[in-house]
């Protein structure tokens, strides 16, 4: 233990000092969560310790308080607490025990670029004396944003910064971050962010503005003995260790490295390499088991010369692929139609900002006279298959195709069952192509693609057979492109070129990354998650059949489902029966890839 007992962070606030809860009832919520989270823990510590191993945490005083004694312990150190409840949301439950302040603010707008309704808004503001506050992330946008204001003929002026109240009756413009703005109307204030006028904006921006530094410098604390590491100069080496030498008085920090030996039966070369020198050495990437680099040879010059050969070889291929892509007459998409409003009005969630980004992006780009080839990057859960039923129902509006390519049959039965439910208004036919149905079935899907009577197939890589032919294909999705092979992506390749391309990834690959933060590539970012998305929590420790049990059996309390993944085919069946003994109440089943 590195402490006898956890103590509240009120003991160390001076006595003078007060306590400010912005939105008191996202506090109380996270709260809770931390307090169901470290409940967990402690539970699964229990179950170690009464099982006889040794508990990794202090049992007594491990655990969060809750939100109640907290503010016991702020009374009993006499300091003041106060609440802010923001953008008009009713007052805590503990208003009167607190000095709660209700802000009588509401959200702002979105007017995602509807310059004309945004510009009324704020001149019926300015009108009445009010003050208007205008936030941009850089000094660009704001010089822009004054000048369009001065053009409507409006008030406007720049400031640097806000050391002081805005000037009522005229439009101030500064730099600031912010989420999102909100309008206060008993105070006469309005204020609206880039966010608020224009829409969330792609992070790509903010990527490209990343310091730069050589791309897989190693950090050598992170280094295990054994790890393959590369040299600039000397090619594929074994880190051995981190030693410190004092050569003429000065001592440093080296890099241990082994290479292949120069002649058989020596141990290998080793090269120590000083800490002032590590951007020379790069973490190995490639194979499991690479052979190592002799020192002082010629192979290595050799390798080198063949990666680069390759690389040009690649750039070329981009370029032709690209110039035709961009010479290619694509076809241009109409605008909404209302069955388009219908089936975005009936998605049952709230929309994250990013999600909304990207449709507007995708559908900006389908209205293009060139192919589309739009890359969206997020992670699980983040919404990315919303964005591809939307773009796949447009594309049907105007009496196209869609194929939707994703890379194993267990994700056509998953997105099937996505679009089919989200298209079940609407006649649209949706059909699946994957090994899990029988030849009649391919044949009548295909034969149903050739005549134009399907008009969505989702499969895997059988939609890239030459068998498989389109009457009127318009749009391509593809799912975790990375995961399909040379091959396959030779074939998608051929696809950029005639008709527009949706690409969607949590995981993109290195090259398909760097073409879209290059500009290559059309690429938007969804990092926004859904709301109410919960972590997963994760627990590393020794096989123990007591957790075991109490994990499933938490599980199946909420009706949830368990995967069980175990490392060896010939012994699955025997790791199915012990679950089913451990838990006899669940239903288990076993699968696997033999």
């Amino acid at each position: 233990m590195l402490a006898d007992s956890m103590e509240s962070f009120l003991s160390y606030l001076p006595r003078d000092a007060y306590i400010v809860g912005c939105d008191p009832e996202r506090i109380r919520t996270r709260a809770v969560e931390l307090q169901a989270t470290s409940r967990e823990f402690l539970d699964a510590s229990w179950i170690n310790a009464a099982s006889g191993g040794e508990a990794p945490i202090d049992l007594g005083a491990s655990a969060y308080r809750s939100i109640a004694e907290v503010r016991s312990d702020a009374r009993e150190h006499g300091l003041p607490w106060w609440t802010i409840t923001p953008f008009g949301a009713g007052l805590s439950e503990d208003a009167e025990e607190d000095n709660s302040v209700k802000l009588g603010a509401v959200a702002a707008d979105t007017y995602r670029g509807d310059t004309e309704r945004a510009l009324t808004d704020i001149k019926a503001w300015l009108h009445e004396e009010w003050r208007v506050v205008l936030l941009t992330q850089g000094h660009g946008p704001a010089e822009r944003l004054v000048s369009m204001l001065r053009d409507a003929g409006l008030g406007a002026q720049l400031r640097e910064g806000l050391t002081s109240p805005p000037a009522p009756a005229i439009a101030t413009v500064t730099t600031g971050m912010i989420d999102h703005g909100f309008v206060w109307r008993s105070v006469r204030t309005a204020v609206l962010t880039e966010t608020d006028l224009a829409g969330q904006k792609t992070s790509t921006r903010d990527m490209r503005r990343m310091p730069s530094r050589r791309r897989g410098t190693i950090d050598p604390l992170q280094l295990k003995p054994g790890d393959y590491v590369v040299h600039e100069q000397h090619g594929v080496g074994r880190y051995i260790e981190m030693v410190s030498r004092t050569i003429q008085g000065a001592t440093r920090e080296y890099l241990v490295i082994e290479y292949a030996a120069s002649k058989r039966g020596q141990p290998g070369d080793r090269l120590f390499v000083p800490t002032d020198q590590l951007d020379e050495v790069t973490r190995y990437v490639g194979g499991e088991a690479p052979t190592l680099s002799k020192m002082g040879g010629a192979e290595w010059t050799k390798t080198k010369s063949r990666a680069r050969k390759a690389v040009r070889e690649i750039a070329g291929d981009l370029i032709r692929l690209y110039s035709a892509r961009q010479a290619s007459p694509g076809y241009a998409f109409g605008s909404d139609t209302p069955w388009q409003h219908e089936l975005e009005d009936a998605f049952p969630y709230m929309e994250t900002p990013d999600q909304l980004a990207a449709i507007e992006e995708v559908k900006r780009d389908m209205g293009q006279p060139t192919p589309m080839d739009r890359l969206i990057c997020g992670d699980v859960g983040y919404g990315k298959t919303e964005v591809a039923v939307r773009a796949a129902f447009k594309a049907v509006q105007d009496g196209k195709q869609v194929a939707v390519l994703v890379p194993t049959t267990l994700l056509v039965q998953q997105h099937l069952s996505t679009f089919s439910e989200r298209y079940a208004s609407f006649p649209v036919t949706v059909k699946p192509l994957s090994r899990f149905q029988t030849d009649s079935e391919v044949e009548l899907t295909r034969e149903g693609l050739r005549t134009g009577e399907i008009d969505i197939v989702i499969g895997t890589h059988r939609l890239l057979s030459t068998e498989t032919k389109f009457k009127n294909l318009g749009l391509v999705i593809i799912d975790e492109e990375q995961r399909f092979g040379v091959e396959h992506k030779e074939a998608l390749k051929r696809l950029r070129t005639q008709v527009d391309v949706l690409a969607m990834s949590a995981t993109p690959i290195p090259r398909t990354l760097e073409m879209g933060l290059t500009g290559i590539r059309e690429m938007t970012t969804i990092l926004t998650p859904p709301e109410e998305r919960h972590p997963v929590l994760t627990f590393v420790g020794p096989y123990d059949e007591k957790q075991i049990t109490a994990a499933i059996r938490r599980e199946l309390l909420r009706e949830g489902q368990v995967f069980f993944v175990h490392n060896r085919v010939a012994s699955i069946e025997k790791v199915a029966a012990t679950v089913s003994r451990l838990v006899p109440e669940a239903r288990v089943a076993y699968a696997h890839g033999r």
